[in-house]
Order: structure tokens, then sequence, then C-alpha cells
């Protein structure tokens, strides 16, 4: 998003709407509906930053040519490296790193709630 006058965007009062994640094909139990909501997408600088939310279920997500920063916000989620089987637990408050290419199986139980900033990986 360039723009002539450079903004501040805050995500708790930028009117942004939810959108549906299509998660076809990765769903591994229950129903984890996901929705995100895009605050700003720098298509030049392959950064995207948002929120994103999940219901109760379990799903495969690959970090297919992207980096994302996540900071949990709400909830709590069990992520296991499906490379190595080490399961990680993140609850409000923890940030991480999901490196390119990482492979990944969550869990969230009841919901969790994040921020994020995606990037894509330059080869």
């Amino acid at each position: 998003m360039t723009n002539s006058q450079p903004t501040l965007i805050n995500f708790s009062h930028n009117d942004v709407t939810r959108v549906e994640k299509d998660i076809t094909g990765k769903v591994i139990q229950g129903n984890p509906t996901q929705g995100s909501w895009l605050h700003c997408d720098i298509k030049e600088a392959g950064a995207r930053f948002g929120q994103w939310e999940c219901q109760a279920g379990t799903f495969r997500a690959k970090m297919d040519g992207i980096v994302e920063f996540c900071h949990i916000l709400e909830g709590k989620a069990y992520i296991t490296n499906l490379a190595n089987g080490a399961v990680h637990t993140v609850r409000a408050g923890d940030s991480f790193v999901m490196e390119a290419e990482f492979d990944g199986e969550w869990l969230v139980s009841t919901y969790v709630k994040k921020s994020f900033v995606i990037c894509d990986v330059k080869g």
C-alpha cells in the first residue's frame, strides 16, 4: 500500500472487513473456521500485516515461500513441528516466528487470535 501521505494504522481503530479463510484440504479434525483482517498490504515489499482468528480444531499449515511473525492476543494453541515432532504451546502474550518452509500442525482447543506480519521470501 503505497500512499502519498503515509499514515499510522491502528489495528483496533481500522475499519477492516473480516475475510473467511479457505482451508479446504488442510483440516485434520473439527471445524477450525478461520478469519482474518488485512490491515496493510505492501505489495512492493511482499509484506502483509493483520489479525487472524481460528475456532476449535486441528489443521495443517506450511510456510510455503513466506516467513510469519505472530503475536498471540487471545487463547492458546499447540503447534507441532512436523519435521521433528516438537510441540510448542503458544498463548496470549507469546510472540514467535515461523520460518520459511516450516511445516506445522495447529491444534486449537477453543479459540485463538493473533496479530501477524507475513513476508514473502525472495529467492
